[in-house]
């Protein structure tokens, strides 16, 4: 069998050339492009006229997706939304004016109502004062014949007894007398 220690040397040194090689690679990168290396890619003056063209490019493919895709749909949400909205105001005016119409004709049914009633009450009120006149008047008559027939009977009671007043007058002289004049005298 092979040596454990033998295989993990030879994998450290492995990596140890990797890392050299690494190390190699970046140093002559910063040997020849040192500049590049200090300055921002968007203002590098080498990389100006391809990142142009890839502004071009890209203006021009989001120009053609939003003209032709983006816009479009928004324009026809909005139309509809418009129509919707446009309908709507229609239909809030028309209930709004039959609400008009309704409160109108409820005013004169309401109003028709209380003069029908306050007719109806006059009627009524009529027909009671008549309806009382005419009790007033028969219970009036009926008290004048009950105070003409007393009348009579005072009357009659009054002449009776001013024709027995003569008569009680003498009755009463000669019981007078009488007690005044001794009887055996």
């Amino acid at each position: 069998m092979a040596d454990p220690h033998a295989t993990d040397a030879s994998a450290v040194d492995a990596a140890h050339a990797v890392d050299a090689a690494h190390g190699a690679d970046a140093a002559a990168a910063a040997a020849h492009g040192g500049e590049h290396a200090a300055t921002f890619p968007p203002f590098d003056q080498s990389l100006f006229s391809s990142q142009l063209i890839w502004f071009a490019i890209t203006f021009a493919a989001l120009y053609f997706v939003v003209s032709r895709f983006i816009i479009p749909n928004v324009s026809t949400v909005q139309a509809k939304r418009a129509g919707t909205i446009s309908s709507d105001l229609d239909a809030a005016a028309l209930k709004s004016a039959k609400a008009e119409e309704a409160r109108t004709a409820m005013e004169k049914a309401t109003a028709k109502a209380r003069a029908d009633a306050r007719a109806t009450v006059d009627a009524a009120r009529a027909e009671v004062v008549a309806k009382l006149t005419a009790e007033q008047e028969q219970a009036e008559a009926r008290l004048a014949e009950r105070i003409g027939a007393a009348e009579a009977k005072v009357t009659a009671a009054r002449t009776a007894a001013l024709a027995e007043v003569p008569g009680m007058a003498d009755a009463l002289a000669r019981d007078i007398a009488a007690k005044l004049v001794p009887a055996n005298a």
